[in-house]
């Protein structure tokens, strides 16, 4: 039976029909004042039937495992994987039943790639508006995906090695993470030595001159070495923020700057005071923006970090907002999250080694507030027990959340906030 709210006036139950076909609650009985509450209600992410699954084994084959999956990308109609030791390239037609075969198209990474691939192949992605790229990680290959043809045609998939393209020997580990700013794809130093970007108003993907590289050690202003920057960045509007890893230095480029180059161009912020304490080794993995703040998603960090891009400076501790990870979840766990999307309103992190999901309101009190934090445990919306490294990407649709699998068998989704609501 259909969930149903405090009586309202009659124009406003209209609205919150509207509201609720918009969400696919074709049947839902709306009786309600408030539409907000309304929406609010049917987005809980601890109301279970507000999740759906699919085995990972039925989408990507029998050669699943772990460690299948780091990240998930989407096109504005298709959700694609990002395949770390699975052996497919795979995207779900959001248009399709989420738990229908038919609806998931794959290719294999041989195929796609051009050669085979290997393990711990990709680790992130991103869409810039036609083609998906996916960052080498342990691949010795870039690869790239034109929407405008289909999926299962290797000549829509193009690639360039990584040693042409960051104009060193491959390396493991390479790249973890990749981001857009309207005309380039940034991807983000992992072990390499080299940030790296391509111009996708260049000459085609498999051109030198159109891949521009910065040293990490100049970026960073000192020599660093071993694992640095992990997870997507973001990108404002101005400055790709990187995500940390074993740094113990913050660091974001300005695109309006001189050039890719120029180490003045990139700014450096000390962890430390960031995040009101000692740096954490594998501090953070990944970023999000929600339009003012950049969120860093918590690996081993006891803490929740946010800078406020309307602050008064990049160096300015008073922009940078902290939240105990006891206290937003009750508990600290080391290996706790991996990625976050932001659907308008609430943070949303993807449970890695934490028991649970974790939703933060941004339109609630503020960062420090207990209530503005919601949890649902993972054992309760996959419909199976608690996993280990469950969980490793998350992307927005504007109507649902994905979870990509890293160790569990199951690709999940949560009814999000949806865009019609954002948009009032």
């Amino acid at each position: 039976m259909a969930d149903t709210i405090s009586a309202g006036k009659s124009a406003q139950e209209t609205i919150a029909r509207i509201q609720a076909r918009k969400l696919g609650l074709h049947n839902a009985s709306v009786d309600i004042a408030d539409v907000r509450t309304y929406v609010d209600e049917y987005t809980k992410i601890s109301k279970v039937n507000n999740w759906d699954s699919m085995s990972g084994s039925t989408v990507l084959g029998a050669d699943i495992g772990s460690a299948a999956t780091q990240g998930l990308i989407f096109d504005g109609r298709y959700v694609y994987n990002v395949p770390y030791t699975v052996n497919t390239f795979a995207r779900f037609d959001t248009q399709g039943q989420f738990a229908v075969v038919g609806d998931w198209e794959k290719i294999s990474t041989s195929t796609a790639g051009g050669q085979t691939i290997g393990s711990s192949a990709f680790s992130g992605g991103v869409y810039d508006g036609r083609y998906v790229y996916y960052a080498a990680n342990n691949s010795p290959r870039f690869v790239r995906f034109d929407t405008r043809g289909v999926f299962t045609v290797a000549g829509n998939w193009e690639s360039i090695t990584m040693s042409t393209a960051q104009g060193a020997a491959d390396l493991n580990n390479a790249y973890s993470g990749a981001t857009f700013d309207g005309r380039y794809v940034y991807f983000s130093a992992y072990v390499s030595d080299t940030f790296l970007r391509f111009d996708t108003q260049g000459t085609s993907f498999s051109t030198i001159d159109d891949w521009e590289t910065m040293s990490r050690s100049t970026a960073f202003g000192a020599v660093v070495t071993g694992a640095v920057c992990r997870g997507n960045p973001s990108f404002d509007g101005r400055y790709v923020y990187f995500s940390l890893d074993a740094a113990d230095t913050f660091l974001r480029f300005d695109t309006q700057g001189t050039s890719f180059t120029t180490t003045a161009d990139w700014q450096k912020m000390d962890m430390s005071t960031a995040q009101g304490a000692a740096p954490v080794n594998v501090g953070y993995y990944g970023t999000v923006f929600d339009g003012r703040y950049i969120y860093y998603i918590p690996v081993n960090s006891d803490t929740f970090l946010r800078f406020d891009t309307q602050g008064t400076s990049w160096t300015t501790a008073a922009a940078w907002e902290q939240m105990s990870m006891s206290t937003a979840q009750g508990v600290v766990l080391d290996s706790a999250f991996r990625g976050a999307s932001f659907d308008g309103r609430y943070i949303l992190y993807a449970s890695f080694d934490s028991d649970s999901f974790l939703k933060f309101d941004t339109q609630g009190t503020s960062f420090t507030t207990v209530a503005d934090w919601t949890t649902v445990f993972q054992s309760t919306v996959q419909g199976g027990a608690l996993v280990n490294t469950a969980y490793d990407g998350i992307v927005y649709d504007g109507k649902y959340t994905y979870f990509a699998p890293y160790t569990a068998d199951t690709f999940l989704r949560v009814l999000a906030c949806p865009k019609a609501y954002n948009n009032k």
